[in-house]
């Protein structure tokens, strides 16, 4: 068999030369960064709003995962999850939190770092209420991360709560809401042929962006 090492060595595909020119962007990346999220919409990316999220846990190790961004409340990127989650509870212990969009279709990529903390009650009540009823009840009977027997015990739990609730408004769990992250660096990333991408950073600085052209 062919060593991996050889065959990730072949792997090779050029991201084109559309530019990222420094002034073409925004002064402010929420602009730049709702720019290129239409952008991606526009051309049917696949999950558009999907994003990696970097947690530290209690040992100091990372911990990665995607999660859905669902908004933007007052320049804060808003997702939502269990707030009694392994994610949540690193989150609380340590607000401080890195995430990554990344688009192959367009071959972009945005990086970002900030401060993590409980969205408002009634940013959580608004998301949860335009959920399909399967999916608020799937955010009450899910113990998310914790181990279970088997898919039937979480099927018969959404049985159950479907009966219960039938005809019947549901409300939000107290222990399931959204969480918001005030960003204080954003990168910009633009593939481009032969390695040669053009990348762009905002550092918040003294309430005030400072936009650097950074080496691919």
């Amino acid at each position: 068999m062919e060593k991996i090492s050889s065959t990730l060595a072949s792997l090779r595909k050029e991201y084109g030369n559309k530019e990222l020119d420094v002034n073409e962007l925004s002064e402010n990346p929420i602009n730049q960064f709702k720019k290129w999220l239409d952008e991606a919409i526009k051309i049917e990316a696949n999950e558009p709003n999907a994003m990696a999220i970097s947690t530290v846990t209690d040992e100091n190790k990372p911990r990665s995962r995607y999660v859905l961004f669902k908004d933007l409340v007052e320049e804060e990127i808003i997702f939502h999850s269990h707030y009694e989650s392994p994610k949540a509870k690193e989150i609380f212990n340590n607000p401080n939190v890195s995430g990554v969009f990344y688009w192959p279709e367009i071959h972009r990529q945005i990086r970002f770092e900030g401060v993590c903390k409980k969205a408002s009650p009634e940013v959580s009540d608004d998301y949860f209420n335009s959920r399909p009823r399967g999916g608020q009840l799937s955010a009450i009977v899910s113990n998310q991360s914790q181990k279970i027997q088997g898919r039937d015990e979480i099927e018969e739990k959404i049985a159950e709560l479907e009966i219960k609730y039938k005809n019947k408004e549901i409300k939000r769990p107290d222990n399931w809401g959204g969480f918001s992250i005030k960003i204080v660096y954003w990168e910009f990333w633009q593939g481009r042929d032969n390695r040669t991408h053009d990348r762009f950073s905002y550092s918040l600085l003294d309430n005030e962006w400072k936009i650097e052209r950074l080496s691919p």
